[in-house]
């Protein structure tokens, strides 16, 4: 990975210096909310499916997911390149209400996730 360069105001740029700095970019991105997670009893559990759009992905991402409340707390348990399930939890005292699942997904360079 090359350094990171400092550019000024009307400079031109040369190919090196766009290929060299834009490889700290992730090669694929994507954020949305899944859906909603249904009333939930104490320390009973659900699944929503989270849909990523349409060959967006090429390998399965990184997935983090959680949920619009704090009765519930999320896990992501499966993850492809089209989509990813999420487990909720209520883990409050008290029976929970929908709550919305948020998530972002990012896959780093062409051919994995990581990077």
């Amino acid at each position: 990975m090359a350094g990171t360069t400092v550019f000024t105001a009307g400079q031109v740029l040369s190919a090196a210096d766009l290929n060299g700095n834009f490889d700290k970019l992730p090669y694929a991105y994507s954020a949305g909310t899944g859906g909603t997670t249904g009333a939930l009893a104490t320390d009973a559990t659900g699944t929503v499916t989270v849909n990523f759009p349409a060959s967006r992905f090429a390998v399965a991402p990184i997935v983090q997911a959680w949920t619009s409340g704090n009765r519930y707390v999320a896990a992501v348990s499966s993850i492809g390149t089209a989509s990813a399930t999420v487990i909720v939890r209520n883990v409050s005292a008290a029976l929970g209400s929908s709550e919305t699942i948020y998530w972002t997904a990012v896959q780093m360079t062409a051919g994995t996730a990581a990077g």
